[in-house]
């Protein structure tokens, strides 16, 4: 890429530009680290400017982390066409295929809000919120009774999948398939305990 096409692009452009090739760094090799240099070869700048666009590596690594959550939360979202036991299961497995396709990501996400960064909690307690919403949604909508205790559960069982998912990109034991049967099996498991 020469400057003169590297000064076409506004700004919104060049960072949607950034971001796509960090998308194609972590999709490429998902255990490496997600460093600025590579990112920046990838998408044929130099690090000072990605440095210029996004402030800081960690301003940088939250950028990545915000653009896959909204990612996440679109395809997880459900689909109104289906009955809602397929709702529950197709968005369970649009989670966990989400996070396989970049689990250096996930990880990041999931260490960096529990080591307490403010911007990064955050953002993973809003997708929580909405993940969480829509499964207790379709619970309700296959007629269980949305009780303190459901919902409890409901809460606790994305805690379970959480740690599922993490110990699962370490310690690759089963197929994807079965992860992503695992996950949805799971949710069964924890409300027959509610009755």
């Amino acid at each position: 890429m020469t400057q003169t096409s590297s000064a076409r692009l506004r700004p919104d452009q060049r960072r949607a530009q950034i971001l796509e090739a960090a998308r194609r760094v972590l999709v490429a090799d998902p255990h490496r680290e997600l460093s600025v240099e590579l990112v920046a070869a990838e998408a044929q700048v130099s690090p000072a400017l990605l440095f210029h666009y996004f402030g800081s590596k960690k301003k940088f690594q939250y950028a990545v982390i915000e653009e896959a959550a909204a990612e996440v939360m679109l395809r997880t979202a459900p689909d109104p066409s289906l009955p809602p036991d397929e709702q529950l299961r197709s968005g369970i497995r649009a989670f966990v295929r989400a996070v396989l396709e970049a689990p250096q990501l996930y990880r990041a996400t999931l260490l960096m809000s529990a080591a307490g960064d403010p911007d990064v909690r955050a953002l993973h307690s809003k997708i929580r919120q909405v993940f969480s919403t829509w499964v207790i949604g379709a619970v309700a909508q296959r007629g269980i009774e949305i009780t303190p205790t459901v919902e409890l559960a409901c809460h606790g069982w994305q805690g379970y999948v959480e740690q599922t998912l993490l110990t699962w990109i370490d310690n690759r034991t089963i197929s994807a398939d079965e992860l992503e049967h695992l996950c949805e099996g799971s949710l069964d498991a924890i409300l027959s305990t509610t009755r």
